[in-house]
């Protein structure tokens, strides 16, 4: 395969390319018994991975050609050798260790250079092979080049903060982007594997809409998604008409191809034959091209569809495992949360537009992400799904973090005050505190977490008197003077007690002690109703209340959940409807109530 793919581009002596690189089919096997030792987020596969590399191989192809398009002259044989080689080892790494944790990863490139004579690239510093997943070969040259050099990430303005849509290129996801892309051209099932959180759909989304030949549908798969899903999508979008050869069916679009995004592609159950209904389907649209009309009595040849998914791993709560004859057709690529540098990078670029309209801030922007990323990486480390289930931590954080201090420093809010780093420092501490700390269920862990915090403060802001940013309690609410900012507590206890006194007259009557906790309630639902998309779940343990991330109230009754989310959302003028469950409600009631 790989001699008749190198013709294409005008490489007939290919023999000297396998001997020169020792990139041969003897080499392939010993590779892949290498790989099978390590632990992979699905079951190793020998046709997958090498249709993985033929499909990688192919997008070296691809680039050449694309080169001399572009430069106009044919690429010279001695670097499109050279370039060549080092592609197919680029290739086999990503193939075989694609699936494969980034620990992994790093050990596979540190032991490849046994196992191949093309010259890899050296670590900075030393002379021994570095981790050849951080760099690229470029075209011009044929030499390697970390991906790094080619990201150039221009400055976010304030005003896209808040966008869900916003995707900073990190080495991440520009190496992704460029796998992904390779297996987008060469029209192969592609399936992004990882935690939730981790950037798999952004990513996807953002390489497939910079693609003009293809047409995004997205699907989100649930426990009880069938076959009829697909079929729906397929003749939403495509046409079927009849030929000399027989019903064929192709997307509305004029020579576009139709993507079909499966996001939680593994959630389907299996039925009493232990069979995914949708996946099977899904296999024999990428075996047979085609589809069986159980009412037509007629095959239906499919053209110019392809398919790529997305999931969490099969180990997670409520995950099916895929079968084998399904995943042996399609790429698999391990994406992992960000690790350290890329999340410096994604959140330095917010905070630096978050810092830009205030002048008093603008040397903060980099203490402001070192400390956010150094404090949402201990509390991942040291609170596991193992303590507790909900104990489940992502970027995501990170971005409802920046997010949260963006709403509460627009200045257009602010009404001409000016914040001091002190106050930044305070509302940092805030909504960390909001973030971390609320969810979690033992006092000796939220005392972690002030411990923590602390130390972080101290470290990153060494210039910021700590002492008065970080006085206890921190509470923070804008209905004392219209600005979401620091406010004492005993203002604010007789703020609430008025506030009480109109409610019990107006709405509900009840007797309500505002003690320090439902004061700190209090404010906890406030914050949650105010932000976009802002959901609660309350849940009493010994009837203490802690805070998780939904909109519902679970736990002992007496406590005071309902009472205090009904008068804060009469206090933000916001009307409650409350959903009667009983044992015989349905989907259906639900459908109703809404």
């Amino acid at each position: 395969v790989i001699k008749d793919e190198l013709k294409i581009v005008g490489v007939d002596d290919v023999k000297s390319i396998s001997d020169l690189s020792d990139v041969e089919s003897s080499v392939v096997e010993p590779i892949f018994e290498y790989c099978s030792q390590f632990a992979h987020i699905m079951p190793l596969q020998r046709m997958r991975v090498l249709g993985t590399l033929f499909s990688l191989f192919a997008g070296g192809i691809a680039r050449v050609i694309k080169y001399n398009e572009a430069s106009g002259l044919a690429m010279d044989s001695g670097t499109l050798e050279s370039f060549m080689k080092k592609y197919i080892v680029m290739s086999i790494v990503w193939a075989f260790g694609g699936s494969m944790s980034l620990k992994d990863r790093i050990k596979f490139c540190q032991d490849l250079p046994q196992m191949t004579l093309v010259k890899l690239p050296p670590l900075e510093g030393g002379n021994e092979s570095g981790p050849l997943i951080d760099f690229n070969v470029r075209e011009d040259s044929a030499e390697w080049e970390l991906w790094e050099d080619n990201i150039d990430n221009p400055q976010l303005e304030p005003e896209k903060i808040p966008k869900p849509d916003i995707v900073i290129t990190t080495v991440d996801t520009y190496r992704h982007s460029v796998i992904i892309g390779a297996a987008v051209a060469d029209h192969r099932p592609l399936i992004l594997c990882g935690p939730p959180g981790s950037g798999k759909s952004m990513t996807l989304t953002s390489v497939l809409r910079s693609l003009p030949n293809f047409e995004l549908i997205t699907l989100n798969f649930s426990s009880s998604t069938d076959p009829a899903l697909l079929m729906k999508t397929l003749t939403h979008y495509c046409s079927r008409s009849r030929t000399p050869k027989g019903y064929v069916m192709k997307p509305n679009m004029q020579d576009k191809w139709l993507v079909i995004f499966c996001d939680e592609i593994n959630l389907p159950v299996a039925d009493k034959y232990n069979t995914q209904g949708a996946t099977t389907f899904l296999r024999q649209l990428i075996e047979q091209n085609g589809f069986w009309d159980a009412k037509e009595l007629t095959w239906v040849h499919l053209e110019r569809v392809q398919i790529i998914g997305a999931c969490n791993p099969p180990t997670d709560a409520g995950r099916v495992a895929m079968t084998p004859r399904f995943l042996r057709h399609s790429m698999l690529l391990f994406v992992d949360f960000p690790a350290e540098a890329s999340l410096k990078q994604i959140y330095g670029t917010f905070n630096n537009a978050l810092v830009r309209r205030h002048v008093a801030l603008s040397s903060l922007s980099t203490p402001l992400t070192d400390a956010m990323v150094s404090f949402y990486l201990a509390n991942q480390i040291h609170f596991t799904p193992d303590i507790q289930p909900h104990y489940i931590y992502s970027p995501r954080e990170l971005s409802r973090w920046v997010r949260a201090m963006y709403e509460a420093m627009d200045p257009k809010k602010l009404s001409g005050h000016t914040l001091l780093p002190e106050d930044l420092v305070r509302l940092f501490a805030h909504e960390a505190l909001r973030l971390f700390q609320d969810r979690l269920v033992e006092k000796s862990e939220a005392e972690w977490v002030d411990e923590t915090l602390n130390e972080c403060v101290n470290k990153y802001f060494p210039g910021v008197d700590t002492k008065t940013a970080l006085r206890r309690p921190i509470l923070f609410s804008e209905w004392l003077s219209k600005r979401y900012e620091s406010v004492e507590q005993e203002e604010l206890r007789k703020h609430v007690l008025a506030r009480l006194h109109t409610f019990n007259e107006e709405e509900l009557n009840i007797k309500l002690v505002v003690f320090d906790e439902v004061l700190e309630h209090i404010l906890r639902i406030d914050r949650v109703l105010r932000q976009p998309l802002g959901h609660l779940l309350l849940v009493t343990k010994d009837k203490l209340l802690t805070q998780t991330n939904a909109k519902k109230n679970v736990g002992a009754s007496g406590s005071g959940k309902t009472i205090l989310s009904k008068f804060v959302s009469w206090m933000n003028g916001m009307k409650v409807f409350q959903i009667k469950v009983h044992k015989f409600y349905t989907c259906k009631n639900f459908d109703e109530d809404l």
